[in-house]
């Protein structure tokens, strides 16, 4: 069971999953979530890095933490079904606007 307690990077959530890509490059294997890390990448980190890092306010403890929550929730350690969708809808239902306006934002640009 994954523990958010300690949770302050991306990398302390997939060093708690063991996981072996066994569908690399699968039709639709960029669209399911994996919280776990094969042969040296972190599907969480490449899309923190790509939609969160940059963006001033967004620290990256706050993210991972947020996904930790996910990956609890929806246990995605590549053998389930789960779709970056419904992982960022986990995502967006654990923040208010009020708190969390800029990464809110960008929550709801990716939600499809």
């Amino acid at each position: 069971m994954i523990d958010c307690t300690q949770v302050k990077r991306i990398t302390d959530i997939t060093d708690q999953v063991d996981y072996e890509d066994k569908k690399s490059g699968g039709k639709t294997d960029s669209q399911k979530v994996s919280c776990g890390q094969s042969n040296g990448y972190n599907e969480l980190k490449d899309k923190y890095d790509k939609y969160f890092k940059n963006v001033k306010g967004i620290p990256e403890e706050l993210i991972a933490k947020i996904m930790c929550k996910c990956c609890k929730k929806l246990k995605p350690t590549g053998k389930e079904n789960v779709s970056w969708n419904d992982f960022y809808k986990c995502m967006r239902s654990r923040l208010t606007e009020d708190n969390h306006p800029k990464t809110i934002k960008i929550l709801d640009k990716l939600i499809k």
